[in-house]
């Protein structure tokens, strides 16, 4: 199924994607910078910079988001 968040999940940068995907599975931005072998930092700057690019504000507001229009 497509979800309106196709175009702009496109968007984003392949980094930027597998931040998300970890913020929706419950990770901390700590907990992504250990898996990911990255700074907190960037990790914080990556999740921000996708949050904007969805229009989000929050990881409840992606996380809301992403169950009403689909997981990419």
């Amino acid at each position: 199924a497509l979800s309106i968040f196709d175009p702009v999940w496109d968007a984003l940068t392949p980094r930027e994607q597998e931040v998300v995907m970890r913020v929706l599975d419950g990770l901390s931005s700590k907990e992504i910078a250990r898996a990911l072998g990255i700074s907190y930092r960037t990790v914080e700057i990556h999740r921000a910079r996708a949050m904007g690019k969805l229009g989000v504000a929050s990881a409840a507001d992606l996380i809301r988001q992403m169950l009403v229009h689909g997981r990419p």
